[in-house]
């Protein structure tokens, strides 16, 4: 009996996913955290931030009709400061001293079921410009995935859109980066530094069409040689972290083993990106980005023309110059 020709290896570009992933996720945070410091001020709130956009998340009123006019001025709702530690994994007291430098900043209020933004903060022009970004920087990953013939549920027929449900995914989708903590990195610091070395040193192909779908695979790792070293200060700048800081995490990090000192900046290690974590996270990413996905379909997300759904335009990446 002849055998057959060797199988076409399915093509699930589960590496090229997990990249558009992270690099959606990091905009976003880092967004948030900006908006955060211009309003709350601080030198370092990088924590802060991540627990406002968990307390917007939880403002129903907030995100309900998004970007209409708001349905209701009352303040209801909110998520308890024991949820909020539960959820992230931080020690409740962490959590409730920074809820209470956001309340004594009048970005978050108390009300008898927990803590929310108020809703009077969505007119706010900064807070307004926080939710346009977050909207689209997931309306640009699926189009991304468009781009690259990546799977996206079919756009159901004859339903208007719903952007407040894509917003709502979308700080879903942001949150979830902290799914990996304890995982493959230790604490939120390590998370953004590791993150924001992934994104940074193959930037340039991942955003090339021909050599994203090169490296696209979990067996078609970027050569070292063609990653790009970023720099503990050019992290720094991009995070607003103290260089000190991030200096101090590199080198530990490092240490670890899941970065390598290159030139004068640092990369992903090759054993991070092909060891078992790295199959888990691209599966991780897949499963993640479907089910985020399937979400938009009762809102009428037009995943045949994603471009249609920008509330304003394709968001700025992170900038690591």
């Amino acid at each position: 009996m002849e055998a057959g020709p060797p199988a076409t290896p399915e093509r699930t570009q589960s590496r090229l996913a997990s990249r558009l992933l992270v690099e959606t996720q990091l905009t976003s945070l880092v967004r948030a955290i900006a908006i955060v410091r211009k309003l709350a001020g601080g030198s370092f709130v990088f924590d802060r931030g991540i627990f406002f956009l968990a307390i917007l998340r939880a403002s129903g009123d907030v995100l309900a009709d998004w970007p209409n006019a708001p349905r209701s001025t009352a303040d209801s709702g909110g998520i308890s400061i024991n949820a909020l530690s539960q959820s992230l994994h931080r020690p409740f007291e962490t959590v409730r001293r920074h809820v209470n430098a956001l309340i004594d900043a009048g970005l978050c209020a108390r009300t008898p079921s927990g803590v929310v933004v108020p809703t009077a903060l969505r007119e706010d022009e900064d807070v307004a410009a926080l939710l346009v970004h977050l909207h689209d920087s997931l309306v640009w990953l699926v189009d991304e995935f468009h781009s690259y013939d990546m799977p996206l549920p079919r756009a159901a027929p004859g339903l208007p859109y719903r952007a407040d449900i894509t917003l709502a995914a979308a700080i879903d989708l942001a949150l979830g980066a902290f799914d990996n903590v304890g995982l493959f990195v230790v604490d939120w610091l390590e998370l953004a530094i590791v993150g924001a070395v992934l994104v940074a040193s193959v930037r340039r192909i991942t955003l090339d069409g021909e050599l994203a779908r090169r490296y696209s695979e979990l067996t078609t790792v970027v050569p070292i040689e063609r990653r790009e070293p970023i720099s503990a200060a050019a992290i720094a700048r991009a995070l607003t972290i103290p260089y000190s800081t991030v200096r101090r995490q590199i080198l530990m990090t490092v240490e670890s083993g899941k970065l390598v000192e290159r030139g004068r900046g640092v990369v992903l290690s090759d054993a991070m990106l092909s060891g078992p974590g790295a199959a888990i996270m691209g599966a991780t990413a897949t499963t993640r980005t479907a089910s985020l996905f399937g979400r938009l379909v009762p809102g009428g997300f037009p995943f045949d023309r994603p471009d249609h759904a920008y509330v304003g335009t394709p968001p700025a990446l992170v900038d690591f110059s």
